[in-house]
């Protein structure tokens, strides 16, 4: 109990002193919490008029479609990224101080609930205006987030001992990440059995991306068991991920002292 104090005390306290300092360098700095989702939804929905994409049939208004898949997604990458941004963040000290190495993820992991709280409330808000959510809506769009968070903190976890000692593999992640979201129904509902349709609804964020729209348009949920299998396997994976970075963590501070990666 007393570690676990102390690892959210000092995870408190580097929070603190980084996320207040880093919005006020930027006059929009919230802003920017929404806005690359806002621009992307104006983008594809442009696209979806010219016939450039076919979405198919959707329950919700295509925009607002488009709006809850894209916030999904950036939630998800936001938390793969998480365990990297964390320790490669804190390599000025990490060699010099002796701490709980969770408490850096921790820290991290405390910024990106915050941008995933205004995600979710601008989400909340635009769902009951323009479509048929209610409180229920609420509930299931916050299970669907901390989904994807869970899984994303997970995978990134699983990730960054190797992301960390090498850099190839890192910017190869973000390029799966940067256009992996084509393969989800972000941007449309792939119906029919072809390859291609299969591979998108056995998506891990499918089941969160429908669910969340399912909810919003005040439907009932069409695919609640994919959804609690999604769940169990996140914290499976999330779990699995803590203890790679704890088992980890050590290795890495010996290379940073080597001046290794």
């Amino acid at each position: 109990m007393s570690w676990m104090m102390s690892v959210l005390g000092l995870s408190w306290r580097l929070f603190r002193g980084t996320i207040g300092a880093r919005y006020r360098r930027s006059f929009f700095g919230y802003v920017w919490m929404v806005f690359p989702a806002v621009a992307v939804t104006g983008g594809i929905s442009l696209a979806s008029q010219s016939g450039v994409i076919q979405p198919g049939q959707t329950s919700l208004p295509y925009p607002l479609f488009v709006f809850v898949g894209i916030l999904i997604w950036q939630v998800f990458v936001d938390a793969v990224d998480v365990s990297h941004k964390a320790f490669d963040g804190a390599r000025s000290y990490l060699t010099k101080v002796n701490c709980a190495r969770e408490a850096i993820v921790l820290s991290q992991l405390y910024e990106t609930l915050i941008i995933v709280g205004v995600r979710l409330a601008l989400l909340i808000l635009l769902v009951t205006v323009f479509a048929a959510g209610d409180w229920r809506a609420a509930i299931v769009l916050t299970f669907c987030f901390a989904v994807a968070v869970v899984l994303g903190l997970g995978i990134g976890a699983l990730l960054m001992p190797f992301t960390v000692l090498f850099g190839d593999l890192q910017h190869g992640v973000r390029v799966v990440l940067t256009y992996g979201i084509f393969l989800t129904p972000a941007f449309y509902a792939p119906e029919g059995s072809n390859l291609f349709a299969r591979l998108i609804q056995c998506s891990p964020l499918a089941p969160l991306m429908s669910s969340a729209r399912d909810a919003a348009a005040g439907l009932a949920i069409a695919q609640p068991g994919f959804l609690a299998v999604v769940f169990g396997v996140s914290i499976i994976v999330l779990v699995t991920g803590m203890l790679m970075i704890r088992v980890s963590a050590p290795i890495l501070v010996e290379r940073m002292l080597m001046g290794g990666r």
